[in-house]
């Protein structure tokens, strides 16, 4: 028993000794939630709103044409008993190729929709990227882990609300650039004053 406390202790100051020799400080961690980040970014906001008001033109354009496809198919089931053979086949081809043509058009704003926002999602992401390398620097901390390569972490190290902050500081002042203060002294007076 007394054994096992002799090599308990040696043990304990072994490791006290290898503390006390390295002089380098402890490792600073922290970690972000990047997909909060990404959700309350104002720079994805108004992505979104871009977005929205780039493509909002064609889609009520669809819209328009999806009720006039609706009103010619009801118009045709009216008076297809009263067509002769001939016109009413004619008329249903034209429909279905008026239909082919919505759903075509549909098809490529989505797939240009889709473009869109994967492009803006990447620009987003670079600029979250950006804003948890700088608040990282300031911070002078070592590693930072993501959401998903954590289970749980205290507030002191969770960098999320300092990334918002940051984004939301370089969207200010992307959309409000700061005045340029103007010295009276340096404006030169107008030719002929």
């Amino acid at each position: 028993m007394l054994r096992l406390t002799l090599i308990g202790l040696l043990l304990t100051l072994s490791m006290c000794s290898v503390r006390a020799e390295d002089p380098s400080p402890p490792y600073r961690i922290a970690v972000v939630n990047v997909v909060k980040v990404l959700e309350q970014a104002p720079q994805a906001a108004a992505e979104g709103k871009r977005l929205e008001a780039l493509f909002a033109t064609r889609e009520a354009a669809l819209a328009q044409e999806q009720l006039e496809l609706q009103r010619a198919r009801e118009a045709l089931q009216a008076t297809s008993e009263a067509l002769p053979e001939a016109e009413r086949i004619q008329r249903e081809r034209e429909l279905r190729t008026l239909e082919r043509d919505y759903s075509r058009k549909q098809e490529d704003l989505r797939e240009e929709i889709r473009f869109a926002k994967d492009a803006a999602l990447e620009k987003v992401q670079e600029q979250v990227e950006q804003a948890v390398e700088a608040v990282r620097a300031e911070g002078q901390i070592d590693i930072v882990f993501r959401e998903s390569n954590y289970i749980v972490a205290s507030a002191r190290v969770n960098l999320t609300d300092k990334v918002l902050a940051y984004l939301q500081q370089q969207f200010n002042n992307q959309t409000n650039p700061p005045a340029e203060s103007i010295n009276p002294k340096s404006v030169e007076p107008a030719s002929g004053e």
